[in-house]
């Protein structure tokens, strides 16, 4: 086999291969061959490698240069044929190719070879895939999951979720690009361990790529011709780009050959398709070899185009991309244009772009109208304290009017959010007037822990007029406070009295929106949360960073409450990666902690703990949110407890269920007692139910002190009553769990028919889900026990899916770009460990459950 120089991804630990594995695998159990096929970088050969080595059979290894010197193989004898494995078949000349194809028709070698995706093979390997004696099996890049796990097995420690997420999208998970990006990143110092955590000190974007990283972008991408070249530049700018765009469609052609070549990607769009590149550090390394005199005038171009596409009435966020080309590229815009960039730079948690065309914008004061100088120092003061420079920001926010109360807003943001002055912030909400002092007193008492005052800020003062707009437009705030203190009854017809008010502003049509899907979530109301989440996507700016953050969290509640623990990890690793932005809906830590716990429920529990790292550093980084901090320790302990120190998450829960009662969030408080009575403390959490007066008007609310009160009087009935009745709101997890519990009580009584009853229950309700394991403190002991499930891998779930929705196996194939042979295997698995033996059982398990929206678009 040809030598090659040294591959980095040699050197990491070989991880989210699985999959492929098993595929391989599974094939060469039937006899049949395999061809690996996948982009360059992808991992072929190295896959190749492990199936080998797997094996355990003789092998020879070959490639298009070696493969005619190799010794024609002898008939075998009793026994499986030897292997034979092929790295690049389709570069083989057609008389090797041929002899090959000969070979395995004649059953003398077992064939694995590796393929270029999309490049054409030769006649007779081609004829064998279609003989079906040669199955195909792609190599892929890494998801945001893969990547963060790859990262991991090669650092041997935690990576911060926005480091690993800056790392996939950078190379668009390909393991090359990512090894040699990550090896020259630990070699210059950028990547290193700091509080525990392995995270990037600075952005790797803004020097010159390390050498290596260069070759590897070109081995990937291939020979570039000019035109290609100059399209890739240009989505380095300002992808991604629809490709109406008239510079855009210039470069048809050019786009067409880097499609098939996987360096561009295309997505839908309003109109059209959107041009984007696979791997946005390709782009990085061709605009850094650009001239500097050519890559301004490609800035200037790329502005120009976008400003004659949108005339005047341009779109908000290609103003922002305009404005920075031009800033990027030496020129000035307009005051009034910089100040528009900025908002949206704010908007999309761009706090460093924000502050710049604020600072330029402020430079050109002379020449602005009155007031735009003020205006302008506003921007300057949210774009400072978002980037935790408070001090900072209270000097520019002084420079703006003092007496405004867009400023006196600013500031008491600034005060309570960025410089921790919760107590200030408070007195300053007292002098903003109407409602936004109302909204901000609101905000600042959730982080003064006044619950009651904030869930009473919707309703009409005596002294107010009826219908007080300034009440009404406060009632999303007071409605997320009554989920606490009196539960989501309370919570939604509050919402529901005061809804008129919600075509005042986007601000309010957003805050209902996101509170009433909050409140679905926890009233078990699935109709609802749909109707909510798409309401929040019809009314938000695509490029609104806080808003997609909300939507993605409140989803992600709702898959972890019923079924589809793949989709709950997959929006908390994004939404916890996003830019930092805190306010009273979610924080950082609390997102982290969330997908801790989602991780923990889908049984990966060392990253869970791992997990947990993170979020005690993010905690020392965010003001005191009581709130937050107990829904953060209540995750702590579930991850504590599936991962098996249930001493540990007792204590954790009680401490939780005891200052939250006292602080009078009920909902808290009962959940940890829920929590506390499923981890072996009924009694006490009985008890502690009783003494503390933790009682809200929630359907879910409820079904979790009944289940309290089951579990302390064994009561195996009541426990299969309350699995159907879970079930019924979706709570699939917690149905299992109730039933698995009440199949224990009734083994242990002697009555084995309804054991067996309860037990038929736990595996019907988890089947129901996907990725859901259940916990190891309700799982029974003895033959009969329920299994604690794998979860599907990605792939595994997409196939279910898709053959759920009535796609037969070849036209899942093509969706999928895969061999028929590859679905089957994926459903095979997906049939084992969802527990059913046929494709008709897969509609009650996959397709029933596929009822919320897709994620919000960033």
């Amino acid at each position: 086999m040809t030598v090659r120089t040294q591959d980095p991804t040699d050197r990491w630990p070989l991880v989210d291969r699985e999959a492929p594995l098993a595929e391989i695998d599974a094939l060469a159990a039937h006899g049949r061959g395999v061809l690996l096929t996948g982009l360059p970088g992808t991992g072929r050969t190295r896959l190749l490698r492990e199936a080998l080595h797997r094996s355990g059979r003789s092998a020879a290894v070959a490639d298009h240069e070696t493969l005619p010197t190799l010794p024609e193989p002898s008939a075998p004898a009793a026994g499986p044929p030897p292997l034979l494995a092929v790295d690049d078949a389709h570069r083989l000349p057609p008389a090797p190719a041929q002899r090959l194809a000969t070979l395995v028709r004649q059953g003398r070698i077992l064939l694995l070879a590796t393929a270029l995706r999309g490049a054409p093979l030769p006649a007779p390997i081609a004829e064998l895939r279609r003989e079906e004696l040669l199955g195909s099996v792609a190599t892929i890049p890494f998801d945001l999951a893969g990547t963060t796990r790859a990262l991991r097995a090669r650092l041997g420690s935690q990576v911060a979720t926005d480091t690993a997420a800056r790392l996939w999208e950078l190379t668009g998970g390909n393991p090359l690009l990512l090894a040699e990006l990550v090896e020259a990143s630990i070699a210059d110092g950028t990547l290193r361990p700091a509080q525990g955590l392995w995270q990037w000190q600075r952005s790797p974007t803004g020097r010159r790529p390390a050498g290596r990283v260069r070759q590897a972008v070109e081995r990937l991408s291939g020979p570039l011709d000019a035109a290609e070249r100059e399209l890739i530049a240009l989505l380095a700018l300002g992808g991604p780009l629809s490709e109406e765009l008239p510079l855009i469609a210039e470069l048809a052609e050019a786009a067409d050959r880097l499609l098939r070549r996987g360096v561009v990607a295309a997505e839908p769009a309003v109109r059209g398709r959107r041009l984007r590149l696979s791997r946005p550090l390709s782009g990085h390394v061709i605009l850094t070899e650009l001239p500097p005199r050519q890559a301004c005038a490609l800035r200037v171009r790329l502005a120009d185009a976008l400003d004659q596409a949108g005339g005047a009435r341009q779109e908000k966020a290609a103003v922002l991309l305009s404005v920075a080309l031009r800033v990027d590229a030496g020129q000035t815009p307009s005051a009034a244009r910089l100040r528009t960039a900025a908002e949206v730079a704010l908007r999309r948690c761009d706090f460093a772009a924000a502050e710049r065309f604020a600072r330029l914008a402020l430079g050109d004061a002379p020449n602005a109208a009155p007031g735009a100088d003020a205006a302008s120092a506003l921007l300057l003061g949210r774009a400072l304290s978002g980037q935790g420079r408070g001090t900072e920001a209270e000097a520019a926010l002084a420079a703006a009017d003092r007496h405004s109360g867009d400023v006196l807003a600013a500031r008491v943001r600034n005060l309570a959010w960025t410089m921790r002055r919760v107590e200030a912030a408070a007195a300053l909400a007292e002098r903003v007037p109407d409602r936004p002092g109302r909204l901000l007193r609101a905000t600042v008492g959730l982080l003064r822990d006044r619950m009651g005052d904030v869930a009473g800020s919707g309703e009409t003062a005596p002294r107010e007029a009826s219908g007080s707009w300034a009440a009404r437009s406060c009632a999303p705030i007071a409605a997320f406070a009554r989920v606490e203190t009196e539960g989501s009854a309370a919570a939604s017809a509050l919402l529901e009295r005061c809804r008129q008010v919600e075509n005042r502003t986007e601000h309010d049509r957003i805050m209902y929106a996101a509170v009433g899907a909050y409140i679905a979530v926890e009233a078990g109301d699935d109709p609802g949360l749909r109707h909510h989440l798409d309401r929040l996507r019809r009314t938000a700016a695509p490029y609104d960073q806080r808003v997609r953050v909300w939507g993605e969290a409140v989803e992600a509640r709702a898959h972890r409450a019923g079924c589809r623990l793949p989709e709950a990890v997959a929006l908390l690793r994004r939404a916890a990666a996003a830019p930092e932005g805190q306010d009273w809906f979610t924080t950082r830590p609390w997102l982290l902690a969330q997908l801790a716990g989602a991780l923990a429920e889908s049984g990966q529990h060392t990253e869970a703990v791992r997990t947990l790292i993170e979020v005690r550093v993010a905690v020392r980084r965010t003001p005191r949110y009581p709130l937050a901090e107990d829904h953060i320790a209540l995750e702590e302990a579930r991850v504590l407890g599936r991962s098996g120190d249930v001493p540990g998450a007792l204590r954790r829960a009680e401490e939780v269920a005891r200052r939250s009662a006292a602080a009078g969030r009920k909902a808290t408080a009962l959940a940890a007692l829920h929590l506390l009575a499923r981890l072996g403390r009924a009694a006490a959490a009985a008890e502690l139910l009783d003494a503390l007066g933790v009682a809200v008007r929630c359907p879910v609310g409820e079904l979790r002190a009944l289940h309290v009160r089951a579990l302390a009087a064994r009561d195996a009935a009541h426990l299969d009553d309350l699995a159907d009745r879970f079930a019924r709101l979706g709570r699939f997890p917690l149905a299992a769990e109730c039933a698995s519990q009440a199949h224990r009580l009734s083994r242990d009584a002697g009555r084995h028919r309804a054991a067996r009853a309860s037990l038929a229950a736990c595996r019907g309700h988890l089947a129901a889900t996907v990725g859901t394991e259940l916990p190891g403190w309700a799982v029974s002991s003895g033959p009969s026990a329920p299994a604690r499930r794998l979860p599907l891998t990605a792939r595994e779930h997409q196939t279910a899916s898709l053959a759920a929705s009535g796609l037969d196996n070849l036209e899942i194939a093509r969706r999928l770009s895969v061999s028929v042979r590859t679905v089957e295997n994926h459903l095979y698995r997906a049939y084992g460990k969802l527990g059913i033996t046929s494709r008709a059982e897969l509609g009650g398990h996959v397709e029933a459950r596929t009822g919320l929206a897709q994620p919000l678009a960033g």
